[in-house]
């Protein structure tokens, strides 16, 4: 099995053999961010900015203007905390940039400070930019190749999780589609990034699985709205799970697009809130916020009761 972080790396490298404009820069986390494959095949097309991300948005914007298609790959708390640089920069000139943030959720004893909270909300605020979040390894090396094949401003949240294998063999990403990893009858649970196993998980925990759907919301934009309202049409509740804020996050996004609908589904949102979270081991801190596989069923249990 290979971590998330570890297969963008990969794939990034192998992408790069047939596409020559594929650039990649980062802002002293070569190694965190698996990149080393990348500066061994292709060191004249990597470029190491330091610890300066608003310079690295910028240079990225350059060359993505100069006709290439830069990815820039730094910690997601960072990178997209340089708001004013992504939006002049890259969004308004519809730069053809790929911004890569990793260690998006509970990434362990790394502090409060590197963990991607908030990043989601962030980049949902700044037109034209598409945004994609794998939730294992195999959806991760799809959505990098559609990404450098791609001429959009694009966010990917890349998580350090190792995800077991899980996905069916034929599953396929497409931009603006969401996959049922599973389909149910009465209640929709809509996940996206590593979580997405902890809720395939956590559905072990029923004797009864065919009450639940279970839906992979990788594509956060596009996002088809059509399938978020069939999903309320044909489900009783809904409830997002996410290692992310749920302002701005998963739960504001369904409920975002089921506001201006006649439909009065229940709505339960399970992630983290507008604070800064512990540091401790991924085990730690997803068994601290409800989001390991036991936490998800006790949570889901207690909701469908009502």
């Amino acid at each position: 099995m290979k971590s998330i972080r570890e297969q963008f790396g990969e794939t990034l490298a192998e992408v790069a053999e047939k596409n020559k404009k594929v650039l990649a820069l980062t802002c002293d986390l070569q190694s965190a961010c698996k990149l080393n494959k990348f500066v061994r095949k292709f060191p004249r097309r990597f470029f190491e900015v330091g610890i300066a991300e608003a310079n690295g948005i910028g240079i990225a914007a350059g060359l993505a203007m100069a006709g290439y298609r830069p990815f820039i790959a730094s910690f997601a708390s960072f990178i997209t905390g340089k708001n004013i640089e992504i939006r002049i920069s890259i969004s308004y000139n519809m730069a053809p940039v790929v911004i890569v943030g990793t260690h998006g959720g509970l990434i362990g004893p790394d502090g409060a400070t590197q963990s991607a909270l908030q990043d989601i909300s962030v980049m949902r605020s700044v037109p034209n930019f598409k945004i994609f979040q794998p939730c294992s390894d195999i959806e991760t090396k799809q959505i990098v190749e559609y990404a450098a094949k791609d001429n959009s401003p694009t966010y990917i949240r890349i998580s350090r999780n190792v995800v077991p294998k899980f996905l069916s063999s034929n599953y396929k990403f497409y931009p603006g589609k969401n996959n049922f990893i599973r389909k149910g009858s009465k209640f929709a649970i809509v996940s996206s990034g590593p979580m997405v196993y902890n809720c395939f998980k956590a559905l072990e925990h029923f004797e009864n699985k065919s009450l639940f759907s279970l839906v992979n919301l990788s594509s956060i934009r596009p996002l088809n709205e059509k399938f978020i309202y069939n999903l309320a049409k044909n489900h009783k509740a809904i409830i997002t799970v996410e290692d992310h804020t749920t302002e701005g996050g998963l739960g504001s996004i369904v409920s975002e697009n089921l506001s201006h609908l006649k439909t009065k589904i229940p709505i339960f949102m399970l992630g983290l809130k507008n604070k800064y979270i512990e540091s401790d081991s991924p085990t730690n801190l997803e068994e601290h916020y409800q989001l390991n596989s036991s936490g998800i069923a006790k949570y889901i249990k207690k909701k469908i009761k009502k």
